[in-house]
């Protein structure tokens, strides 16, 4: 069997999260399918409760690749060895704490297929642990619009987890993840699809659910990696508008999507060494967007742009304390 679409699984410390999501993908109503899960040397037992959930769906096992790292290389090296083994004509990313409604790939692809597009979108479901939200995402007739949506990042999601994509659009040196980003790597390659793709569709119905309440993944603590990781991205999109003769016509709208990184990076990190560090990032775009901030955030970003880190700490455990009531 020729698969049509390849779903790309990395795996990493997800033992509580990986047979709800495995059972997700092997119970799709879609056939021609193959799956690649990448284990990223996990040191759970991950890949044996794989490998279990596997031996219940014997009817997909020849369809199932696992690819093994020898020593862990991070989200984005691990998703361009998924790619690379890779044979579908359209690609799903899927991460592994999280899962997807049985007619999630059969509806994309049909969709794919019947407008020929290069990548269709859906919305999804927000799990958190005590309640579930709808997410709408959203798609504009001209692929103009939706490459500013992307980079604004407001209408437009950036995950990569509720779309499906021609794997020729993957192929593309532009659309791999540098090694060593692995926050904002989403972000880095839907802004290259969407800069690319031909036609992007979208479906209004809701099927990949994602989980908010995994404490090992990789957005739920801010450290050193995630505000050099912004600093990475933004220069790269940079340089990669540069080299396409456009920077002109998108740098008035990046000075609030890259001042919603550093405020949140402020506010979310336990580190007042790192804001001291960070302080002086963005400054000119801080300069033209401050209003448009809620209170809480011009707070946090008035306290670090004077300086005054230890308030800054102070505010950052009242905010703790105020998400756990």
């Amino acid at each position: 069997m020729n698969p049509k679409v390849s779903v790309l699984v990395p795996v990493y410390k997800v033992s509580a999260y990986i047979e709800r999501c495995a059972e997700s993908l092997f119970n799709q109503t879609f056939k021609e399918i193959e799956y690649i899960f990448v284990d990223d040397a996990t040191p759970d037992d991950s890949i044996e409760k794989l490998t279990a959930i596997m031996e219940l769906y014997s009817e997909r096992k020849k369809q199932v690749r696992i690819i093994r790292h020898p020593v862990n290389k991070g989200l984005a090296y691990t998703r361009n060895t998924a790619i690379n083994a890779s044979t579908g004509d359209y690609i799903a990313v899927v991460d592994s704490d999280d899962y997807m409604e049985p007619e999630m790939i059969e509806t994309l692809y049909k969709k794919a297929v019947k407008e020929q597009a290069d990548i269709v979108v859906s919305d999804y479901f927000m799990e958190y642990k005590d309640k579930t939200a709808i997410i709408t995402d959203y798609v504009d007739a001209d692929r103009n619009e939706n490459f500013k949506n992307i980079i604004i990042y407001d209408k437009s999601c950036t995950s990569l987890w509720n779309k499906l994509v021609k794997r020729s659009l993957y192929e593309r040196p532009d659309c791999r993840v540098p090694e060593g980003l692995n926050y904002h790597e989403d972000r880095y390659v839907m802004t290259r699809l969407y800069y690319f793709a031909t036609k992007i569709v979208k479906v209004d119905q809701a099927f990949y659910h994602y989980v908010q309440f995994n404490a090992n993944a990789i957005t739920k603590s801010k450290e050193r990696m995630h505000f050099e990781n912004v600093v990475q991205f933004w220069n790269s999109l940079e340089a990669f508008l540069l080299e396409q003769n456009v920077y002109d016509v998108y740098k008035p709208i990046m000075a609030f999507p890259k001042m919603q990184g550093k405020v949140r990076l402020m506010i979310d990190t336990h580190s007042s060494a790192l804001r001291k560090e960070y302080a002086g990032l963005f400054r000119e775009e801080e300069k033209q967007c401050i209003s448009k901030f809620t209170k809480g955030e011009r707070l946090m970003l008035y306290l670090v742009r004077y300086r005054l880190f230890f308030l800054a700490g102070l505010f950052h455990s009242y905010l703790l304390l105020k998400n756990k009531r």
